[in-house]
């Protein structure tokens, strides 16, 4: 029964997040998408962010973060580096990513390994994803479905997202965003089943031909948050935002 209950739970989100037209938008994720093009593209990020927010929850309890990231692209091929820190405490992680992907003209789909270190703690975890995304749908920018497994937690993380872009000037636009996200044993002391919805709204600045400041900001709600379960006390409703200056070459 729990199985159903959790199925028509999923139809009556998914639905919601069609009708909103959402896709999350989180500066603290570690690599962004770049283009595919035939020629080396790099791209570099250093931002703050308010609360250090994943899978729904606010990881450093109510921590900002630091962060900065340089990745790159060629073809099909794109790997990078992050890092993050937190002021308020010892928290410090560092991801390594390689991956491949391939962009049509409506869609876009990857594949990638990240190896993710923990200096402070002493602690790894390797992860693999896959991702596709469609941009030629009515009403959204774009359509997109994520899913990550962790080798540490033998488990899996899925995200389903929409985005819509609205135009409100030639030199400002709004980007209004959203996901669903489901746990299947990734969080490992995180109940499984329905996670988390975020609504999102981000915008940018151009500073330079090759640089811009974007701002963004998330409010994210907990669904079926289990208090019996260590990872659940921290799935909980939370706004953050951040600011990042991005360049790309």
């Amino acid at each position: 029964m729990k199985f159903f209950r959790d199925f028509y739970q999923s139809l009556l989100f998914i639905g919601l997040t069609s009708f909103l037209h959402a896709h999350e938008f989180e500066a603290s994720k570690a690599f962004a998408k770049l283009h595919l093009h035939n020629k080396l593209e790099v791209h570099t990020h250093f931002g703050w962010e308010s609360k250090y927010v994943l899978e729904g929850r606010d990881s450093l309890d109510g921590n900002s973060l630091w962060s900065s990231s340089v990745e790159t692209r060629y073809e099909h091929l794109f790997g990078g580096m992050w890092y993050g820190r937190s002021t308020r405490n010892d928290f410090r992680e560092l991801k390594l990513n390689a991956g491949v992907g391939q962009e049509k003209e409506s869609y876009t789909y990857h594949f990638a390994f990240t190896h993710i270190r923990f200096p402070v703690d002493d602690e790894s975890d390797d992860e693999w994803e896959a991702g596709f995304t469609h941009t030629d749908l009515p009403f959204v920018s774009e359509s997109g479905l994520n899913l990550v497994y962790s080798e540490d937690a033998d488990g899996f993380f899925i995200e389903w997202g929409n985005a819509i872009v609205h135009t409100v000037t030639e030199e400002f636009e709004l980007e209004y965003t959203g996901v669903l996200g489901w746990n299947e044993g990734f969080v490992s002391d995180g109940h499984d089943g329905l996670n988390h919805f975020s609504l999102g709204v981000s915008t940018g600045r151009e500073i330079t031909s090759f640089a811009a400041l974007n701002l963004h900001a998330v409010q994210t709600w907990p669904i079926n948050r289990d208090l019996n379960k260590a990872d659940d006390l921290f799935l909980r409703e939370t706004f953050h935002f951040g600011i990042s200056l991005e360049a790309n070459f």
